[in-house]
This record gives C-alpha cells, structure tokens and sequence, in this order.
C-alpha cells in the first residue's frame, strides 16, 4: 500500500527534477527522499528516474504515472480545503427556515446583521409549514431553522439535534372569528379553550411517523391509517379543545350552522386564518400574529394561564460549521439590541451593508 507522503514525495520529485532541492521543500533529507523513490520503484517493478550525477529525468513509466498521480492528488488537496472552508469557514450559502411572515422578518434582520461581520456568506431564506416540524433539517433542505417549542417540542428533538439557547419568548393569543362571542373579551383562561373547538394542522401519514413532527410520536400510525397531529407535551390545554362528542359551541351563527364533530383540520397557515375567518374553529398563535396577520374577520384575544411560545434556532448536530453558528450568535446579538423583536422588526431600521 502506497502512503500519502510517499506520493507526495514522488510528486516533488517529478516537479523539481533535483532530490536536493525535493528535499528542501518538503523539510526531509535527501536520504529520506532517495529511499522512497528507490521504495517506489520497487513497488512497480520498474525504474521512476533516470539518475545521473548532473541530472534527474523521467522514464517513460515514471512520466506516466506522475501525469496520472498529479491531477488526483491535486483533487484530494482541493477536497479537503474544500470541506475545511466549509467547517471551519464563514464564506458560502446558510439556508435559513423560518414559519410566518415576522419570523421570516426577523431572519432577515439577523442575515443583515451576520453579512455585515462576513460579507462573504449569503443567507437563503425557506418557509416551512407548521407540520414540518425539523424534517426540512433531515431532508437537507435547509441548514438551519427558526422554530417555537409547539412546532418543535424539545422533547421531541433528536439526539442528533443542535439548537441554541432561547431567543425569546411570547404570550399565546387565541385567533378567533370577529363573530365569536370570545372576540368581545378581554382575556380566557387557558381550562376555557376545551369548550371550543380548537383547529388542528393536518399531518400526513409521513410525518406522523417522524419524531420531529410536532407533537406526535414517532411510528404511532400503522400502514393506511390517518395521521392525527397531537398536541404538544406541556400545552395539551392550549391546543386539545373540545373533544368530538362534546356539544357544539354556537359561534354566534357560523357558516352553514356547523354541527357538532371533530375540528376542522389546516394544512397551512393561510388555510388555518381562513377557517378561524370563517367561524369554523379558533386557534392558538403567538403574540406577533396580532400584529403581522392582523385582518378584518379575525381577533385576538389573550390566553391566560398558558405556557409562553419560545423562539429558538435548531440545526443537525452532524451539520454544525462556523456559518450555523455565526447565524446564532448574530440572532442572539440582534435579540439582545431589540427586545421584543418579532414585533419590534416592524418599526427597527434595516442594519446598513458596509
């Protein structure tokens, strides 16, 4: 078996055509260098070097394997810088995933604020639908993902996970039509919400299976089965609602006179503000939505008594690199100048590029 400094060695001297000055380079003896090369050529049973006391030159065996070696090698060295470039480096693309509309800002604020610290690293951004959970994250969709700890419960992540620390925290608001009788209220209780019927985002037999589908446990849906979203482990109050047998919440004259059953079921954002909309169910969301989604059919009311959103950045363990963690120390030091920042990102003034 060939080493890589025998190689190397073999390289040098087909480059330099002088063991003296081969040596030099490469920090060896010119001993050193003459037992390698006389090892080589044993190695393939012919002679590498013509070698004279005034000059060193190819035989034709040895041009050829020095054309053939060179290139390969030469690739290896390029795969490796490569791959250290991408660990240890800044430079590059970060795919960034985010869900809604104030997340997506936020991002964006921290990508300017990371491009000013490394101009060299282009963030890219993703929306992802609230039943992803971090399966983008394993699909190599994106590299990164801002997420709340409904989305993805942190019980639920995988060993092989990196998420950072807390970013910051919000109160949960009920989204509710501007008909509902709870739309004139100042606050409900969190125990209230098992009265109504609470919307619940539709999850496909494929990611019922993944432990990184929110609330729902990994292989608990059998083949031909239908994937039922459940709710987050600590918030079941805030997400559970009324179960299917209970009587019907009068929702002031919905649409149609909806009766009595399981709660309609979203698959994604838009689709969820439009049945709220519509009177066909309420639904929890963050303090941010009030502001960023705000629209004429839907209100907002204050939750009490209900576990806070928390806004956090998840990453594969296996991917982590210097751009991931720049992003997260841009994210944290962003949040740190703008308290509130989801709401706050609204009003601020966009970081300037140097």
């Amino acid at each position: 078996m060939v080493e890589r400094r025998e190689i190397e060695i073999f390289l040098t001297v087909g480059e330099e055509l002088h063991f003296g000055r081969s040596a030099e380079r490469l920090h060896v003896s010119v001993a050193m260098v003459s037992k390698t090369v006389q090892k080589l050529e044993r190695s393939v049973g012919a002679a590498l070097f013509e070698r004279t006391s005034r000059r060193v030159a190819f035989t034709a065996i040895g041009r050829r394997l020095f054309e053939d070696l060179k290139p390969a090698h030469q690739a290896v060295l390029d795969a490796f810088a490569r791959a250290i470039a991408s660990g240890r480096g800044v430079d590059g693309v970060l795919r960034v995933g985010f869900l809604g509309t104030a997340t997506a800002e936020f991002v964006v604020r921290a990508a300017e604020l990371l491009r000013t610290r490394h101009p060299g690293c282009e963030v890219r951004l993703h929306e992802s639908r609230f039943t992803d959970g971090t399966a983008p994250l394993r699909d190599d969709v994106i590299d990164v993902l801002l997420i709340d700890n409904f989305a993805a419960p942190p019980s639920t992540l995988a060993p092989e996970h990196g998420a950072g620390p807390v970013l910051f925290r919000e109160a949960p608001m009920l989204a509710v039509s501007a008909r509902h009788p709870l739309a004139r209220r100042e606050a409900v209780d969190v125990a209230e919400l098992a009265r109504y019927e609470v919307l619940r985002p539709r999850a496909s037999s494929g990611q019922a299976v993944r432990s990184s589908t929110p609330g729902q446990a990994a292989g608990k849906t059998a083949p031909g089965q239908t994937a039922r979203w459940r709710a987050p482990e600590g918030a079941e109050q805030l997400f559970a609602g009324r179960q299917a047998d209970a009587p019907s919440f009068p929702l002031g004259g919905a649409p149609g006179g909806r009766a009595a059953g399981r709660s309609a079921e979203f698959g994604s954002i838009q689709e969820m503000w439009a049945l709220v909309g519509a009177g066909h169910g309420v639904f929890p969301v963050p303090t941010h939505a009030s502001v960023y989604d705000a629209r004429p059919d839907v209100a907002f009311v204050p939750v009490e008594g209900a576990p806070a959103y928390e806004w956090r950045l998840v990453w594969l363990a296996a991917a982590d690199n210097n751009r991931v963690r720049a992003f997260s120390e841009a994210a944290c030091d962003y949040v740190a100048a703008h308290p509130d920042p989801l709401t706050a990102t609204a009003r601020a003034p966009r970081v300037s590029r140097a």
